[in-house]
């Protein structure tokens, strides 16, 4: 049989883990997001610099293409990919919408719907996953990986007018 201080601390575990999760959605979400709403702001703008400036030294950026049929992993060099960010004469748009944001601590993790435009028309769509850390200098970009497709792409920016 259970003693009262049995169940207590028994009771008192279990609302624990239910409160856990709750503090950790709680905490300050507007770091990570800044830090995500400059990159597009950069990539918009063809500012290498201020994309630079949110992305860790050896971040990963990878990508899940489906446009051939069958998906394919593949990586691109986070450097080469900001280096045409400045070639791109401010004609890449990148919408995100709907994020879901999750930190805990110094550890962020953004699940973001995109559409892509290019000169303004819709180019291709899927979803964006950044993971971030924050260090001494602020939320910093770890990883970013996104899906690829070209059919059924939404168009919030159509959708605005």
């Amino acid at each position: 049989m259970m003693t009262r201080r049995k169940l207590t601390r028994a009771l008192l575990g279990l609302g624990l883990m239910c409160v856990g999760p709750l503090v950790a959605e709680a905490q300050d979400r507007s770091g990570p997001l800044a830090s995500v709403e400059q990159m597009f702001e950069g990539m918009r703008t063809a500012n290498p610099a201020m994309v630079r400036e949110v992305f860790a030294s050896d971040a990963r950026f990878a990508v899940i293409d489906s446009r051939g049929g069958t998906p394919s992993i593949a990586s691109q060099s986070v450097d080469g990919w900001i280096s045409a960010i400045g070639d791109s004469g401010g004609q890449w748009d990148e919408q995100v919408y709907d994020l879901d944001v999750r930190v805990d601590g110094d550890m962020a993790s953004i699940w973001a719907p995109y559409t892509f435009y290019l000169n303004g028309a819709v180019r291709h769509c899927g979803i964006n996953s950044i993971e971030l850390l924050r260090d001494r200098e602020g939320w910093k970009v770890t990883q970013l990986s996104d899906t690829r497709r070209t059919e059924n792409c939404p168009d919030p920016l159509g959708d605005l007018e």
